[in-house]
């Protein structure tokens, strides 16, 4: 036990104070309030400091730890979990302590035996102190001795279906050698497997019949499936505005109904899906205590027991006895309701090799706006084109958007979603704008999660400002329609499945869309076409930071009448979210547009659309978990053809490097890419391209 330095300095100086006040009485006041005003910082100042210290500790530094002989099995990772180890990257050492030494010993046995050596010898290690350096060199002396492979794996009480449903999740057999932690883990997937299919009670429990004399392991998974679960009473809390009924009847449950995790799940997501709650949980009276699925090897989770089992679980000849539980499980719908209203504001640039693009956009969602479950949603955004080079003199400056939409869930059965929307667009396209409208009453349905199909049959208006005229035998050529106003009756269709980790900075998973469009023309407007689009995304995870994103993108426009496509119907391609070889919109077929000649203009070049398109890449991600800064290498391909083969021109292909950040909020991508094809068209700096997005990342 020591004093703190400050606390004699602080009582010399009290002692000071008392003697000076002690001559002279009329002082002695003065002194009193001094030293009443001292108390709080004399009791600080002599608090005593426990050194804090444990039994056996020397203070020498750990320099170095040794195994002898250099062992077979891989031990990095076992240094970390040591009570007495010298310091590794940035993860602190230990110092020398007989005592902890004691426990290590259990812990490199440990180590071992999890591994498989099950006969394992650990002798106490020689430590070598240096009096001078005051450091410690620990040398352990251990015998491995043999690595017990799997001889069997059997699946106890476990019906032949699912007997066979659970091997097909199974990582080893017989041969496989040890590794204790990974195999019993597997008992939580197990589990859930039997959980998401029909038995929300089913408990998977594990374990291990080592045979020394035969130097082998057989394997035991005991199943406890339980009944067939059904719903029992439902309840619902924590609901303001949506009633209870309207809460149920999205969930879709009742009792009697089958149940089980892969219900519940898919439940919880629809409820969330309406917009109306942020939260939405399902809890049951299910005899089951749920681990996720995927735990990853080097968690930090604690070691699995194999899970517990009580007395009257084993009966005389150790067979599991299965538990009697209830098949009607009660479900409690827990959900937390959305904000009424909600604004998201958003702000960005880009930057190609032709232009630059700040935008701002808003979204007011006001949930219940009209009754429970009838949403208002209202978007708009506005940016501004700047040209700072290229070889088009278009005409620049606002542009934006605008959308008013009703939306019901839950309007045509329980997944039928409603939305009537209203929509207005001036867009951007090399040398012109493009101005449309649009009024549609469409169906959503979400047929699984992340599984969505659109169905809206719309009215739209659309007409190109500042496009000029098109030869007609250039029109012929091209399949393109006039740029007169019109109003045209038009079916979108989508389906989109996204099964990525994530939207901005995908590491794994997949996604493909498919989105189409048609105008059939006659008493809906003298233009026939038909435009589809497929965007197939697949991600290859490598690791927790590390991954290789392959993307495929095709479309085409055909003509289903003689009239042409119009402008909006055709393919365009290019710029940081296409092929990285051009500017936004650029990759399309091309022809001279000229202006009114009254007025003294000539002709121009114009992208106008391909009727055929394809764009690709192959692009390896480093984006490191919770850190601020990352890259990308890619490769883009990309063709436009003017009739329905996109390759009939050739392809341009543009390998790159790109610089991805992370500033909180607003991530930022820069990308340089160099075309490697064409290059008699275009000079050396001039195939370099550099892409700048603020406020997006994928």
């Amino acid at each position: 036990m020591r004093l703190h330095s400050a606390c004699g300095n602080a009582l010399a100086s009290l002692g000071n104070t008392v003697a000076l006040s002690h001559p002279a009485h009329s002082r002695s006041l003065v002194a009193a309030l001094a030293v009443a005003l001292a108390v709080p910082t004399l009791l600080a100042a002599c608090s005593t400091r426990v050194v804090p210290t444990l039994p056996g500790e020397t203070g020498y530094a750990v320099e170095e730890l040794t195994f002898v002989p250099e062992p077979t099995l891989p031990h990095g990772r076992l240094f970390e979990t040591l009570a007495v180890r010298p310091a590794i990257s940035l993860i602190p050492g230990q110092v020398y302590n007989p005592y902890r030494e004691a426990e290590d010993t259990r812990r490199v046995v440990s180590w071992w035996k999890t591994h498989g050596h099950f006969d394992v010898t650990v002798e106490r290690p020689t430590v070598t102190l240096d009096e001078v350096a005051k450091t410690a060199t620990i040398s352990w002396a251990v015998t491995e001795g043999p690595r017990y492979p799997v001889r069997s794996v059997a699946f106890k009480g476990a019906s032949p279906e699912h007997e066979a449903l659970l091997r097909e999740g199974l990582t080893f057999g017989p041969g496989d050698f040890i590794e204790i932690e990974s195999m019993r883990r597997l008992r939580h997937h197990f589990a859930d497997v039997l959980r998401e299919n029909g038995h929300a009670h089913a408990e998977v429990y594990s374990r291990t019949f080592v045979d020394r004399e035969a130097k082998k392991v057989d394997w035991v998974y005991f199943v406890d499936a339980g009944p067939a679960t059904v719903v029992g009473k439902i309840s619902v809390a924590g609901n303001r505005k949506i009633p209870t009924a309207q809460v149920i009847d999205r969930a879709g449950l009742a009792p009697g109904d089958p149940i089980d995790m892969a219900i519940i799940r898919k439940r919880e997501f629809d409820l969330l899906d309406t917009g109306a709650f942020i939260n939405a949980r399902l809890a049951t009276t299910a005899n089951t205590k749920w681990l996720l699925t995927a735990i990853p090897p080097d968690s930090a989770l604690p070691p699995d027991t194999g899970g517990k089992l009580k007395a009257e679980q084993i009966n005389a000849a150790g067979e599991l006895v299965p538990r009697d539980l209830p098949a009607a499980i009660d479900v409690t719908i827990h959900v937390t309701e959305s904000p009424t209203a909600q604004v998201e504001l958003g702000a960005g640039v880009t930057v190609d090799p032709e232009r630059i693009d700040p935008f701002a956009t808003t979204k007011l969602q006001w949930r219940n706006a009209l009754g429970p479950m009838h949403h208002l949603v209202v978007e708009g955004g506005v940016g501004y084109g700047v040209r700072w080079r290229g070889d088009i003199d278009e005409p620049l400056g606002l542009y934006g958007s605008a959308l008013v939409r009703w939306l019901r869930p839950g309007l045509l059965g329980r997944l039928g979603d409603v939305r009537l929307t209203a929509r207005f667009d001036e867009t951007l396209y090399p040398g012109y704008h493009q101005r449309s409208g649009l009024v549609g009453l469409g169906l959503r349905t979400s047929i699984a999660r992340g599984l969505t199909l659109n169905l809206e049959p719309r009215a739209r208006w659309d007409v190109p400002v500042g496009f000029g005229e098109v030869s007609a035998s250039d029109r012929d050529r091209l399949g393109l329609a006039t740029t007169d106003d019109r109003i045209l009756g038009e079916v979108a269709a989508s389906i989109v499945w996204d099964a990525r980790d994530q939207g901005f900075e995908p590491l794994d998973g997949h996604l493909i869309s498919l989105q189409a469009a048609v105008a059939p023309g006659g008493p809906f407007g003298d233009l026939a076409y038909a435009k589809a689009e497929l965007d197939l995304r697949y991600n290859i995870n490598l690791s927790a930071d590390m991954a290789i994103a392959l993307r495929a993108m095709g479309g085409l426009s055909v003509d289903l009448g003689s009239a042409g496509v119009p402008l909006h119907a055709r393919q365009f391609g290019g710029g940081s979210y296409g092929t990285r070889a051009f500017p936004e919109r650029r990759l399309a077929s091309t022809t001279a547009v000229c202006d009114d000649a009254a007025a003294g203009l000539g002709c121009r070049r114009l992208p106008v659309g391909a009727r055929s398109l394809v764009q690709g890449s192959a692009e390896f991600r480093w984006l490191p978990y919770r850190k601020q800064v990352g890259a990308v290498a890619f490769v883009d391909v990309g063709a436009a053809g003017d009739e329905l083969d996109p390759f009939a021109a050739g392809v341009t292909v543009a390998p790159g490097l790109g610089l991805r950040v992370r500033t909180w909020h607003i991530p930022v991508a820069l990308d340089l890419s160099y075309r490697v094809t064409d290059v008699s068209r275009y000079r050396a700096l001039d195939r370099f391209y550099v892409f700048l997005r603020v406020g997006e990342a994928f």
